[in-house]
């Protein structure tokens, strides 16, 4: 085939000029036997069950759906005959595998989107709940979302309540007595707990918080679960990665896709300084601390974190200080020593004579000192209004629009504040943002009290407002306070005045600001290095 076939000849998405070609009924019997194939092949190589993905979007589920399926042979038009590619799967695995070996389905109840639309919601829903009971299969496997709300599938930090996949449980409940399996960030096992104990589910099914930490299970039973590093849900190292034909790796966890060639560990142990108490100086004092080094860290603020700390103040994202948690948790069960409030100067690192030091000590808020009027007191940056440092207005302009500054403006939003924001680009978000993550964020900076101007850059602050320039020239906007949110500069000048009098890496956002994912990736690689 030139162009990809579906379950219709309908566009590839919306607005696309390239449509699917319609499966032919010979191409429809031979997937469900290539299907019927595998399904052996994993009963044959020992799967004590299998598990049929019929989630939203894919193709079945596009059989499945009315928007996407708008055949008129028997494959389309009624709720049965769009169910008929999916139960024609289920009747040929029973008779492959036997109606007693355990059969899952995966099934979307509601795609969380209009109806009118033609996506499915619970009415309809769990009409199919029902005909899967009905068909003899032993488990369901609940989700939610589709492609086209993609992040519902695997909800990032954003979604801090519970996931829409507990909503879908609880309304299948109601009509089907088969176990019930789903996930949506129940790495997190207060989470869990709730679902099982609330009866909407019977079994919780984790996945990113597995890459995360592969011995989450083991922890629990051993009631450790405050030494569970914990996922963060930034779909960094796992979705993005793969999405981009890359290897699976985690933004928290350096050893996953690498568990039998980064393990740690040495025979001539050394001693260690890391200069900074980010994600990527915390992971690099246990990585070294792990593989058996003496280990000091100096951090200038009186708490772990870093700028990751202000990133976890918005209460969309305060989960993620659940990682900040673990840290300094297994800090102090390695017995690693931190100072905290002691800014490292070029004498006291000379002093303490480390064998290595990791310098991580994060970036700046930029600042540009070329506009006038940039120094007033109403002038702050959103590092300190994250952290609540400042005091603010209730009419607030933030100028950057890129992830700091549209997640503070969600955060004044939220609070009531009357936002504007300013971004030189022609979009907000410039910078490259995961799909899943940007489409959760979007929703959110559609709130009423955020206005938004692109193509538009801050000249000057006055006492009481803004003046910007856009291709229409210069406009003042009146505002009682004014937040930068244009950017980190690299925070090395120690680095540089160090670097030729002693042994030392620099790491994470002391480079350049980037993601937790390559802080952590660096802090272990840093350590992986020492001989």
């Amino acid at each position: 085939r030139a162009l990809p076939a579906g379950a219709s000849a309908i566009p590839l998405y919306p607005g696309s000029d390239i449509c699917f070609e319609e499966l032919t009924k010979d191409e429809i019997r031979f997937i469900q036997a290539e299907i019927n194939k595998t399904l052996l092949l994993a009963k044959k190589a020992g799967a004590d069950a299998v598990e049929i993905h019929a989630y939203g979007g894919y193709l079945t589920d596009r059989f499945m759906t009315k928007r996407w399926n708008i055949r008129t042979d028997e494959y389309g038009g009624s709720l049965e005959n769009r169910m008929r590619f999916l139960m024609e799967i289920i009747e040929n695995t029973q008779q492959s595998l036997g109606k007693d070996f355990p059969l899952i389905i995966k099934y979307t109840p509601s795609h969380f989107l209009p109806v009118e639309e033609g996506y499915r919601d619970f009415d309809e829903g769990l009409e199919i709940t029902k005909l899967l009971e009905q068909s003899g299969v032993h488990a369901l496997h609940i989700d939610a979302g589709c492609h086209d709300n993609w992040y519902m599938a695997m909800p990032p930090i954003y979604q801090q309540s519970m996931s829409p996949q507990m909503l879908s449980c609880m309304r299948v409940r109601e009509v089907t007595s088969l176990p019930l399996i789903s996930s949506g960030r129940l790495g997190d096992v207060g989470k869990a707990e709730a679902a099982l104990q609330n009866d909407w589910l019977d079994i919780a099914a984790i996945g990113r918080g597995l890459l995360a930490d592969a011995d989450l299970p083991n922890k629990v039973a051993a009631h450790r679960t405050d030494e569970i590093r914990p996922c963060i849900s930034c779909n960094e190292g796992c979705i993005k990665s793969v999405s981009e034909g890359r290897q699976i790796d985690c933004a928290v966890n350096p050893l996953t896709g690498y568990e039998t060639t980064k393990q740690l560990s040495t025979t001539t142990p050394k001693r260690i300084l890391v200069i900074g108490a980010g994600p990527g100086g915390c992971q690099a004092a246990i990585s070294a601390k792990t593989a058996g080094h003496d280990v000091e860290i100096w951090e200038a603020c009186e708490r772990l974190g870093g700028n990751f700390y202000n990133a976890c103040m918005p209460p969309f994202k305060r989960d993620g200080a659940r990682l900040l948690e673990y840290y300094a948790t297994i800090i102090d069960r390695l017995g690693i020593r931190i100072e905290y409030m002691k800014n490292a100067t070029e004498a006291d690192v000379l002093a303490y004579n480390a064998d290595k030091v990791i310098y991580a000590a994060g970036g700046t808020p930029v600042r540009p000192k070329s506009i006038d009027g940039i120094d007033n007191p109403k002038v702050k940056s959103a590092t300190d209004v994250l952290k609540n440092h400042a005091l603010i207005g209730q009419n607030v302009v933030i100028i950057g629009a890129g992830l700091v500054g549209c997640e503070t403006a969600v955060t004044l939003a939220q609070q009531g504040k009357t936002i504007t924001l300013i971004e030189m680009a022609d979009k907000l978000l410039p910078e490259p943002v995961f799909v899943q993550n940007l489409m959760m964020l979007s929703q959110l900076l559609a709130h009423p009290n955020i206005q938004a101007r692109t193509n538009t850059k801050l000249t000057s602050v006055t006492n009481d407002a803004v003046i910007v320039a856009d291709n229409d020239g210069e406009q003042t906007i009146d505002c009682d306070c004014v937040i930068l949110a244009m950017g980190f500069r690299a925070n090395d000048a120690l680095y540089q005045a160090l670097s030729d009098k002693v042994d030392i890496v620099q790491i994470g956002d002391s480079i350049s600001a980037r993601k937790v994912l390559d802080a952590v990736k660096e802090a272990h690689e840093a350590i992986l290095q020492i001989s």
